[in-house]
């Protein structure tokens, strides 16, 4: 049980880069909108490469694939938590997390490509609510300003 939840949270950080900001509550403004884009939206820009309006499993893949390959900046096939932090601009605390991913997940202190491939597999699934294959904007959180009922904030 703890491996699964260790590959989604790997994954959660294979896609925090695209997740990374949350939509404003002024909606009426296209400029705060514009800035601050929904995390489907950005995702959804980086993603969906048919564009069809919704991210595929295909897609999911081939975007972890891609961020997998930018973070083995040394092409070795395998990454380490000093890498996954230097990739996402982590301070000390994502230097921390990314510690204890490794630690959970790899066996020689890195995570290899297929063990990404399959946390982000496990992490697609997990957001892919009705099980379709594809991810729309009501299937993606909020960000942190999300609630667990999938209620916007005010």
């Amino acid at each position: 049980m703890s491996r699964i939840c260790s590959f989604t949270l790997l994954a959660a950080l294979a896609v925090a880069p695209f997740a990374a900001f949350a939509q404003s509550s002024d909606t009426n403004s296209a400029a705060t909108t514009a800035a601050h884009p929904s995390p489907f939206a950005h995702m959804l820009k980086k993603m969906d490469s048919d564009g069809d309006g919704k991210i595929s499993s295909a897609e999911f893949q081939a975007a972890a694939a891609a961020r997998f390959a930018a973070i083995d900046t040394q092409g070795t096939g395998k990454i380490t938590a000093a890498q996954i932090a230097a990739a996402h601009g982590a301070g000390e605390r994502g230097e921390k997390f990314a510690d204890r991913e490794v630690a959970k997940i790899g066996s020689d202190g890195t995570i290899t490509r297929d063990q990404y491939l399959t946390a982000a597999q496990a992490r697609f699934a997990k957001l892919d609510k009705n099980g379709d294959g594809f991810l729309t904007a009501d299937e993606v959180p909020a960000g942190r300003w999300a609630h667990k009922d999938g209620a916007q904030p005010k």
